[in-house]
């Protein structure tokens, strides 16, 4: 496939999604179902290897923690034009983890890797949501952020559960041989995008943007809940009678991509503040089901869960992209997710010692507090509507 010409992405009709945008959600789509194959099937590989729920807590928690320490440097680099090798290398580091879990099979190598794919997240992550809001037309952009998400659940759909049955048909080394392979396919999807020029180029670079701060501790409160569930779901559904886990965010997934579209469609001439407290408080209750239920029932506690975050999510990112000029879009796209990985750090590792205090049926009822919490904000500070 031939690279894309330099000096800004291919022509297009007014209102119109370029080749480009395209590509880039297709290599987000391979890259996002070899992280999703990992999502229900890593967790029950580290407790194999006797990994505790604490533990547990701390492999989700790795991610989230180097990752909001990285995105400033990241957002930085954005600015300054490099969100396509940014993008390229977050891709080539999650081959690395993979392969890591392979050759280092104990308990420490997997925090070890799982440090190594926080900055993955941090690179590819925050260069795809800048490249997104760069290729979208301006009067699309709350549309453009709700399309690209969507990869998420589309993969997540089928990620886990065929983790789980990869890890099963053809061992743990199978497992890491088939994400890597993956994550390959979306670095070759990935590869004509080099050549996408910056629009514009900052006269100073910066870490933290101030501005969007606040829309920042939303993402942080709405993440919690996340964090949580990526690090302990699994083995709470597990335990509450369910024997294959992955399940459980194939419906969050369908939430996820339900939520989504939703946005998408509503988010035009729309309060999206208003879109915001409603993905809050859905996912508020997904935390407060999964407490209060057990077996196939918590499908849906999962489903929940995905539409609050499928919802509220990219909202928040419109809300930012439209707060700050063109060249700035890094260092803010980045200092919002630094709170995001904030609050995955804190619902992972917070809520793997919470659960070995009180156990996980009262954890998720104390993590669906935050979001419920974050709905408070956004009404709060509804009359500075921007």
């Amino acid at each position: 496939m031939p690279a894309l010409p330099p000096g800004g992405p291919l022509p297009r009709p007014p209102g119109a999604f370029s080749r480009a945008f395209w590509l880039l959600c297709a290599a987000t789509a391979a890259v996002m179902f070899g992280v999703q194959m990992l999502t229900a099937s890593l967790p029950l590989y580290a407790a194999r290897l006797g990994a505790s729920d604490a533990v547990l807590g701390m492999m989700a928690g790795a991610v989230a923690l180097v990752s909001l320490a990285s995105r400033p440097w990241v957002g930085a680099w954005l600015d300054a034009g490099g969100a396509p090798a940014a993008l390229l290398a977050g891709i080539a580091l999650y081959v690395v983890a993979a392969l890591g879990y392979w050759a280092w099979a104990a308990v420490s190598g997997l925090l070890v890797f799982r440090a190594v794919t926080g900055l993955a997240v941090a690179l590819f992550h925050t260069a795809g949501q800048t490249l997104t809001v760069g290729l979208a037309p301006p009067e699309r952009l709350s549309q453009a952020l709700s399309l690209y998400s969507l990869t998420l659940p589309v993969v997540q759909l089928a990620g886990p559960p065929v983790g789980v049955a990869v890890a099963r048909w053809l061992g743990d080394p199978g497992l890491f041989l088939a994400v890597s392979a993956v994550s390959v396919a979306g670095f070759a999807l990935a590869w004509p995008l080099r050549t996408r020029a910056p629009v514009a180029r900052p006269r100073a670079r910066r870490l933290l943007h101030r501005a969007v701060l606040r829309f920042g501790v939303w993402m942080l409160l709405l993440m919690l809940p996340f964090g949580t569930n990526q690090a302990l779901l699994a083995v709470h559904a597990s335990r509450r009678g369910l024997d294959n886990p992955g399940v459980v965010f194939t419906a969050m997934a369908v939430g996820l991509l339900l939520g989504l579209l939703a946005a998408s469609r509503l988010s035009a001439g729309r309060n999206l503040r208003a879109l915001v407290a409603w993905g809050l408080g859905a996912t508020a209750g997904g935390m407060w089901a999964a407490a209060a239920l057990g077996g196939w029932w918590l499908v849906l506690a999962g489903l929940a869960s995905g539409l609050g975050f499928g919802v509220a999510q990219p909202m928040v990112y419109a809300l930012v992209a439209n707060r700050v000029p063109a060249d700035e879009r890094g260092s803010a796209m980045a200092t919002v997710g630094v709170l995001l990985e904030v609050g995955i750090a804190l619902g992972a590792i917070g809520g793997g010692l919470v659960a070995r205090a009180v156990g996980l049926g009262p954890m998720f009822v104390l993590a669906g507090l935050a979001p419920a919490a974050g709905i408070g904000l956004v009404v709060a500070t509804a009359r500075h509507e921007t």
